[in-house]
């Protein structure tokens, strides 16, 4: 999910050769939002599927395309375990940044 594709919004508005950070001289650079739904742990798996689904589908639709346009949002969806792949290598990320930076809790 890491952004390394030029703004599909900055292109809208003209401005076409505005580099990622990566092309700009700092691979590997990724600042993100993003969002996931999450559910209790014994869930069923009926249930997560159906929530899946919906939210899979409205995150496709052009309806929801339309409200997040002018926002510079790229929406992915996806399977569960999609998610909890990502949040994993988020964690870890930024564990590492935490710790070689020796940011520590006052």
């Amino acid at each position: 999910m890491a952004n390394s594709k030029r703004s599909p919004l900055l292109r809208r508005r003209g401005f076409q050769d505005v580099p990622t950070v990566a092309e700009a001289g700092v691979p590997g650079y990724a600042a993100e939002s993003w969002y996931g739904l999450f559910v209790p742990a014994k869930t069923p798996g009926s249930v997560v599927a159906l929530l899946n689904a919906a939210a899979d589908k409205s995150v496709h639709s052009s309806a929801f395309d339309k409200l997040v346009e002018n926002e510079g949002l790229i929406m992915v969806g996806g399977t569960p375990s999609l998610l909890a792949d990502y949040v994993r290598g988020e964690e870890a990320r930024w564990r590492k940044v935490v710790h070689e930076a020796g940011i520590k809790i006052d």
